[in-house]
């Protein structure tokens, strides 16, 4: 299926800056302390510095990220932001997952997404996950549909690349995984993405906070922390240990520099895959401005490369998600 796109539906793509807002943790779930009030404070600080692009989904928080948001942006900024949300897990009463691709359900659930965010449209709409059923051709289709009527304007996918041709589908425009000094799993796909004029967006930019260097072997989680839990092993064993080298070599090249640590993990992203938007989780004010000024940070290119050799072991696999 190929669809004719007027020129003035780009027009919103790709985002101004380099820089996403990630919104999980406004939905104040398993994330340890979280002050809603200093997150949206934070994202709204974000928009008065020019932060166009806010990442949530219809899970986090089972609905909260996206109330909150729409809460907060609703109509009086939504014609200058572009909201990214996505579906694709499905959640029962007692907390167990499904993932679901299919067309019905991604109409479904965008309306559901709509009325959260109080908007009635969504700038790019994302399949969360690939259930491994659904042929994603027939999913791409229906996103079209809905991109012809007006309900979506762009859409992408998180945690896969699908395998079919980008100029099939000409709402189709980025792809997501988590990507980091943490975790480089993902970096030929970044590179396929390049190749095929889709945008990366790098999440888990500072491996779910490993990389801001507040963390060390003697940290412990609380249980209503998801970092507590094995799968996130970025915490835990021979991964820790592998973290936390990379962390000095971080520490003194931020030292040398004068930076926080994590400025540093995010202008490697970015220095890394020049074609990329790194997707930042923010809970407070002073986590966004290290964020920004990680957007003017240089890194010589003899820490470039120390970095890239520290990181280059990709050490235990995981797929947290995001």
């Amino acid at each position: 299926m190929t669809t004719a796109v007027r020129a003035d539906e780009r027009t919103a793509w790709p985002p101004a800056r380099r820089l996403a807002i990630g919104c999980e943790q406004l939905g104040g779930h398993a994330w340890g302390a979280v002050e809603p009030a200093e997150v949206e404070a934070a994202l709204l600080e974000a928009v008065d510095r020019g932060i166009t692009l806010f990442d949530t989904a219809d899970v986090y928080g089972r609905g909260e990220s996206e109330r909150r948001l729409g809460q907060l942006f609703g109509q009086r900024r939504r014609e200058s932001l572009l909201v990214a949300t996505k579906f694709g897990v499905r959640l029962d009463a007692a907390g167990g997952v499904t993932y679901d691709s299919s067309p019905d359900w991604a109409e479904k659930a965008l309306h559901g997404s709509l009325d959260r965010l109080q908007t009635d449209y969504v700038d790019l709409f994302q399949v969360h996950y690939w259930d491994g059923r659904t042929p994603i051709e027939s999913t791409f289709e229906r996103l079209e549909s809905l991109r012809a009527r007006g309900a979506i304007r762009h859409y992408g996918t998180t945690n896969f690349l699908p395998q079919i041709a980008p100029a099939d589908f000409p709402g189709f425009v980025s792809v997501s995984h988590e990507f980091s000094l943490a975790n480089r799993r993902h970096e030929a796909d970044a590179g396929r993405c390049a190749d095929n004029s889709l945008t990366f967006l790098s999440y888990g930019s500072l491996a779910q906070g490993i990389l801001s260097g507040k963390y060390d072997r003697s940290t412990s989680f609380g249980a209503n922390d998801r970092r507590a839990a094995a799968r996130y092993v970025n915490f835990h064993g021979a991964r820790l240990d592998r973290n936390l080298r990379i962390v000095e070599v971080l520490r003194g090249h931020a030292a040398s520099l004068g930076r926080p640590m994590s400025q540093l993990a995010i202008a490697w992203i970015l220095a890394r895959l020049p074609a990329s938007v790194a997707i930042v989780g923010i809970k407070r004010p002073a986590q966004l401005e290290d964020a920004i000024q990680s957007l003017s940070l240089s890194l010589p290119l003899f820490m470039q490369r120390e970095l890239d050799e520290i990181s280059s072991n990709p050490g235990a696999d995981h797929e947290p998600g995001g």
